[in-house]
């Protein structure tokens, strides 16, 4: 087995246990412990930057790079490697709809998130009744800067007035909220960057993850790790499954890889 030299981690359900919703220690420590031994890491999450900084993410562990917005944008320490900006004129045009129709919307950028919410919007309410995000900064507070999404908070009846936009990925993932980006993001696509970026060769690379979306990680690296907790599609397409989130799944896979020692 090659040498693992760079391991990316999904977060949710991999990273940050949603049972407890709280990280798991033992993976903080073993990932710690690989990045002490000269090991890269990043993140390569759905979420983004600005929601994974606000839950502690950043605070606990030292990433090299981040791959954002499932693949939305990818960058390290130092520099943007790449981001999928929606078009300006684009984003006044669905903000122009979104205020016609009386839709609250979150602006996701680079590293903030913007709400613009009707008063008690029982589709905002609703979004973060079931999701465990950190509430966005307000609407007031944005300055133009680029936009990778636009989540739009409303019922499917009024997808019609938005779906039919040329250029947008329009994605309706819950009963009260969709979101619209440039093109479908994917995760390996942050991947490639940073191999571009970093030198490395596939098999010199490890993921962690636990859904469908992982797969796309999995296909591209040497060492796919699924989570014990992980859905059957993923854990078929993985090199290995490991325990799960709640039995040390992290730290069993490091192990496994050769990278730490029990």
């Amino acid at each position: 087995m090659a040498e693992v030299k760079a391991v990316f981690f999904d977060f949710d359900w991999t990273l940050f246990d949603h049972k407890t919703r709280s990280f798991v220690p033992s993976a903080t420590r073993a990932i710690k412990a690989a990045h002490g031994q000269g090991v890269r890491i990043f993140i390569n999450s759905a979420r983004s930057y600005y929601a994974l900084r606000e839950l502690g993410t950043f605070e606990r562990i030292d990433f090299d790079g981040f791959v954002v917005n499932n693949g939305g944008a990818a960058f390290t320490k130092e520099e943007i490697l790449y981001a999928k900006f929606l078009p300006p004129s684009l984003v006044e045009d669905l903000l122009r709809t979104a205020k016609e129709q009386k839709v609250s919307y979150l602006l996701v950028t680079l590293k903030e998130a913007y709400l613009s919410s009707f008063p008690d919007d029982p589709n905002v309410n609703s979004f973060y009744a079931v999701y465990y995000e950190p509430r966005p900064r307000p609407i007031s507070e944005y300055r133009g800067e680029p936009v990778l999404a636009i989540q739009l908070f409303m019922k499917e009846e009024k997808d019609p007035c938005f779906i039919k936009r040329v250029g947008i990925t329009f994605n309706r993932f819950f009963e009260t909220a969709a979101e619209i980006t440039s093109e479908p993001f994917r995760k390996s696509d942050g991947i490639k960057a940073l191999i571009a970026n970093t030198g490395l060769a596939n098999d010199e690379l490890a993921a962690f993850g636990d859904d469908t979306n992982d797969i796309d990680m999995f296909n591209l690296v040497g060492h796919g790790i699924c989570m014990g907790n992980g859905v059957k599609e993923a854990k078929e397409k993985a090199s290995w499954v490991t325990t799960s989130i709640e039995e040390d799944g992290i730290e069993n896979g490091l192990i496994h890889l050769g990278i730490i020692e029990r």
